[in-house]
């Protein structure tokens, strides 16, 4: 029925209590919000990110919610796509492996209408698990379909909306009206306009974020939406999944979806994960270098293949070092990982890294495709300067629920984006309060998360 699926997520995020996800889905909620604060953070010091979202690219005024790692308070919507942006810039976000997306794309908007509403950390986690069980079962049925189309699933708008008008103070009736005011805003985002590596790609995350937050504004003035956006025939759902997919609406507040998505270890698309790990603990292993490798063999599934078998020629920008497997893997081979201040010009030109990245030759393998998407694997196969070879695979990269981040390693990855920006004390007043689970204001963690007002940002 036109409508059904609307009205179940708005139901659903309109009447999640508080208390109704168990506490180890707020725990796991926390600490994605807390991923996704860190990278938003450390994303400002791309220079693509500051390009978009620079002086004359965005509204400053009315003053409503802060752009994070910056002085600048701007326009909610505004607010949402600079922080969408900015999280964006290093592939350093988390993601979904049955949608095919990043979920977290739809905190930005819920982050901004919540300082508007003045609302607690707690609601505004509350909002975020809504949110991400929403955006992870649209995702579900847009993906795998959505991909070999050419289409980036844009899931995280649908949730962000619902999320957004949540935090924002609104019922089920305003939730569902938001819903449907994403079919007039939605970017149709290409893989490959992704994937092309060029400086402007953020701009595909800030814009869902602000589709987002718009939907939630709308419909808090009263716009009406499309009640079919979800599931008519020629909607955007089944035109970029090439047919009408069902969405799990049944088991929501039953199956948290929002404990599969995965936290990233490195820098870059998860489809790179697999071979890089696999080549840092061989190299590790054997105590080789960049140097030492003749030549390496990057076994993957199909997906992988079609979409990061991406060989840089030269000084590769930003955009499209994160989504080379052979850069990326490379980097994890000379530094042992691979963080957003791997990307500055002066180590996207180092030598050693590019001259191994171009000795990576990436093939697809019959029983690692058979394996995807319940497993991201690979298996490498290299070959020394002395003529050895050696063969490593990794099945479950870390940062998968069943392969979980080392103790302590997500809060590391918060404090090694923030503490250079805000401060060892902000950045640890801020990781604290967003752990410990406390009712404080949203305002004082983006407070500890910002800039003075008016502060200008240092060139990157």
């Amino acid at each position: 029925m036109s409508g059904g699926p609307v009205r179940a997520f708005a139901r659903f995020t309109g009447g999640l209590g508080r208390d109704d996800p168990p506490e180890a889905v707020r725990a796991y909620a926390r600490r994605l919000l807390l991923d996704f604060l860190g990278t938003a953070v450390g994303g400002r010091s791309s220079a693509e990110v500051r390009a978009l979202t620079g002086p004359g690219q965005l509204g400053e005024a009315p003053h409503e919610a802060g752009v994070l790692g910056t002085g600048r308070v701007l326009p909610a919507a505004d607010a949402a796509f600079a922080n969408g942006c900015a999280a964006d810039a290093y592939e350093h976000q988390d993601g979904y492996r049955f949608g095919g997306f990043h979920p977290s794309h739809l905190i930005p908007p819920v982050l901004a209408l919540a300082q508007v509403r003045g609302a607690t950390l707690g609601e505004l986690v509350t909002a975020v698990i809504a949110g991400y069980e929403v955006a992870d079962r649209i995702g579900e049925a847009l993906h795998p379909g959505a991909t070999p189309r050419g289409w980036f699933p844009t899931a995280a708008a649908y949730g962000g909306a619902a999320a957004a008008a949540r935090a924002a103070g609104g019922g089920a009736d305003r939730i569902e009206r938001a819903l449907g005011l994403v079919a007039f805003h939605v970017p149709a985002v290409t893989l490959e306009s992704i994937f092309a590596g060029v400086t402007g790609k953020p701009a595909f995350a800030g814009q869902i974020a602000r589709t987002g937050a718009w939907a939630a504004l709308a419909s808090g003035a009263g716009l009406g939406g499309w009640d079919g956006v979800l599931d008519h025939p020629r909607g955007p759902l089944a035109l970029m999944a090439g047919e009408p997919r069902p969405l799990s609406v049944d088991d929501l507040g039953e199956r948290w979806s929002l404990t599969e998505v995965h936290q990233k270890r490195f820098a870059a698309c998860r489809h790179t994960h697999a071979a890089a790990q696999a080549a840092v603990e061989l190299a590790t292993a054997r105590g080789l270098g960049p140097g030492d490798l003749r030549s390496v063999e990057a076994e993957v599934y199909d997906v992988a293949a079609e979409l990061v078998d991406r060989p840089v020629h030269g000084a590769p920008t930003a955009a499209a070092a994160t989504l080379s497997l052979q850069y990326v893997l490379a980097c994890a081979v000379r530094h042992g990982t691979v963080h957003g201040s791997h990307y500055t010009p002066e180590r996207l030109a180092d030598p050693d890294v590019l001259a191994l990245a171009s000795r990576v030759r990436v093939r697809t393998a019959p029983d690692l495709q058979a394996a995807y998407p319940e497993s991201t694997p690979a298996r490498i196969t290299v070959t020394t300067a002395d003529g050895e070879r050696f063969t490593h695979g990794v099945d479950v990269p870390v940062g998968d629920g069943r392969s979980p981040l080392e103790e302590g390693e997500a809060e590391a990855k918060f404090l090694a984006y923030t503490e250079p920006v805000v401060g060892a004390d902000a950045a640890r007043a801020a990781l604290d309060a967003v752990l410990s689970g406390e009712d404080v204001p949203v305002t004082e963690v983006i407070a500890a998360l910002t800039l003075p007002v008016g502060a200008r940002e240092e060139a990157p």
